[in-house]
C-alpha cells in the first residue's frame, strides 16, 4: 500500500467510527481529522467535501461487504438449505471479513446499519451502486425457498430479521433488553437464522 493509499485508509477509518458514532450530521470533518492523526487540508484533497467523503467510504467497504457476503452465499446456495442461506450471509462479515485497514467486518455491519438513518439524498446513489443489488441477491435466494410468501408478510420477516440481528451483532456491552452481551456470537447467529426459517415456513404456508 502506498503512503497516499494508506493515507486515504487512515482517513476512513476515523470516518467509519465517526459517522457510526455521531452519524453525518453529527461528525464534522475537524473531528473526523483529528481522529486520522491529519490535517483537514488532507481530506479536501483526497476526498473533498464530507459528502464525497462519506459516499467514497461507504463505496468502499460495501464493495469489501459484497465480495464476503455473495461469496458465502454462493457456497451456501450448493447446500440447498435455508438456514446456511441466511445464516452465512449474516456470519459472513464476522468470520470472513479479509481487509480490516478501514474497519472490520463488524464495524462495518454497524455503520451500513447507521446508513439506513440517514437522509436517502445523501446515500441513495451509493447504495444503489454499490449495495443494494448483492443484498437483492440473497434475498432472491430465500424467497426461492418460500415463494408463496406475501410481500406484507416477507418485508415484515426482512426487518424483524434485522433488528434481531444488529441486537447480537452491534451491542458491545449490552443487548436492547439489557442483558449481557452475546459471548457467542456465531452460535446466536446461526440459531437466528434456524429461528428465522421455522418463521418463513409458518408464514409461508
Amino acid at each position: 500500500m502506498s503512503k497516499s493509499d494508506d493515507t486515504k485508509a487512515q482517513i476512513m477509518r476515523a470516518a467509519v467510527q465517526q459517522f457510526t458514532r455521531l452519524g453525518y450530521e453529527g461528525a464534522a470533518v475537524r473531528d473526523i481529522a483529528n481522529a486520522a492523526g491529519v490535517n483537514i487540508g488532507l481530506i479536501r484533497y483526497h476526498f473533498g467535501h464530507k459528502a464525497d467523503l462519506y459516499r467514497d467510504t461507504l463505496a468502499y467497504v460495501s464493495t469489501q461487504y459484497n465480495e464476503v457476503c455473495l461469496a458465502a452465499l454462493e457456497e451456501a446456495r450448493e447446500s440447498g438449505s435455508p438456514e446456511e442461506i441466511i445464516g452465512s450471509w449474516l456470519l459472513a462479515p464476522i468470520v470472513a471479513w479479509q481487509d480490516a485497514a478501514v474497519a472490520s467486518g463488524e464495524e462495518v455491519l454497524c455503520f451500513l446499519n447507521k446508513m439506513g438513518y440517514e437522509d436517502p439524498a445523501l446515500t441513495r446513489d451509493v447504495y444503489e451502486s454499490h449495495y443494494s443489488y448483492a443484498l437483492q441477491e440473497w434475498q432472491d435466494a430465500i424467497r426461492a425457498h418460500f415463494p408463496s410468501m406475501q410481500r406484507g408478510d416477507w418485508l415484515w420477516f426482512l426487518t424483524s430479521l434485522r433488528g434481531m440481528y444488529f441486537n447480537i451483532v452491534a451491542h458491545n456491552d449490552f443487548t436492547l433488553w439489557g442483558l449481557p452481551s452475546i459471548s457467542n456470537r456465531e452460535a446466536a447467529i446461526r440459531r437466528l437464522a434456524a429461528d428465522a426459517v421455522a418463521l418463513l415456513r409458518t408464514y409461508s404456508r
